[in-house]
């Protein structure tokens, strides 16, 4: 991985750090926060990404139908880099003001000290100060701005009393409900300006010279029940896979091996004993890849070489 693609990374996870500081006693407590929603049309499957909750603000990764489920890493500066731009639209999240709309990425205030963000954004739709409405788009999901493994939108929800996506329900359920890797067609997010399909109502019988076409009933979309994280160990233990210390594997252990294996973080006994899940001898980008595929069920275990502890 190009060194420009490692420091992207670790600018966020220092992002992270940075948020997760600052929530101290001068947090205050703010009013609850809008009706927020899914932010794509109703009816499209998106899926969500295999990372969960993840970096500053606890966002979460939602790809588009024209994207497939990829684990290949991708920076801006890598020579293996490439541009995608999904034909999709997000839709903004809830009613409220542009507050950036540059360098790949959306910023919404709600008001009441809520806003949302969307990362990877491509063709904006959206400029600073413009007032928007629920559904409205705003940009194209795309490979733009730091790393990704395809098209996507980063998206989170913060408020100036440190609440994060974790502490909100979209397009009417809990965050925290939502699972890894699972295919979402339910958002209640209609294009601004774009009415609702309407509940079907009685009419008049048709003329004789009329054949009435039948209304199908509409198919519920399915929901698939979340994968399990992978359960919390001892801190302190020595935990295959378990590259960041912090007892369990997660997201930010991937991170972690990336930026090891750019040199930009010397790496500590976590590391050494439990970084190297490829056998390969040293803790590089594959070792990345190969703790993803775990946290997606693609692999039965975080590592060949030794049993999880």
């Amino acid at each position: 991985m190009a060194v420009a693609g490692v420091l992207a990374l670790v600018a966020l996870v220092a992002a992270a750090l940075l948020a997760r500081g600052g929530q101290s006693a001068a947090a205050r407590t703010v009013e609850g926060p809008p009706d927020l929603l899914l932010p794509w049309e109703q009816g499209q499957e998106w899926r969500t990404g295999i990372a969960g909750f993840h970096l500053s603000h606890d966002a979460l990764d939602f790809f588009p139908p024209d994207t497939p489920l990829g684990l290949d890493l991708r920076c801006e500066g890598d020579p293996d880099w490439s541009e995608e731009i999904s034909s999709y639209w997000v839709l903004a999240s809830a009613p409220g003001t542009v507050r950036q709309a540059s360098d790949a990425l959306v910023l919404i205030d709600h008001g009441n000290g809520w806003q949302s963000g969307y990362y990877h954004m491509y063709g904006f739709q959206v400029a600073l100060g413009d007032r928007v409405a629920a559904g409205q788009p705003i940009a194209h999901p795309s490979t733009y701005g730091a790393c990704a493994t395809g098209a996507h939108v980063h998206f989170w929800v913060s408020a100036s009393g440190g609440e994060t996506t974790r502490d909100v329900s979209l397009s009417g359920r809990p965050a925290t409900e939502i699972g890894i890797n699972e295919v979402i067609g339910e958002t209640a997010n209609h294009p601004a300006g774009a009415a609702p399909t309407p509940t079907p109502t009685a009419t008049a019988a048709p003329s004789p010279t009329e054949t009435p076409e039948p209304s199908p009933s509409p198919t519920p979309l399915p929901t698939p029940d979340p994968e399990p994280l992978p359960p919390a160990e001892a801190p302190g233990k020595s935990v295959a896979g378990d590259v960041s210390c912090d007892g369990r594997i997660d997201a930010l252990d991937a991170v972690a091996a990336l930026r090891h294996a750019g040199g930009v973080a010397a790496g500590g006994d976590c590391v050494a004993s439990s970084g190297d899940v490829d056998c390969s001898g040293r803790v590089d980008r594959a070792d990345a890849l190969r703790l993803l595929r775990y946290l997606a069920g693609l692999e039965p275990q975080p590592s060949p070489c030794f049993p999880r502890a």
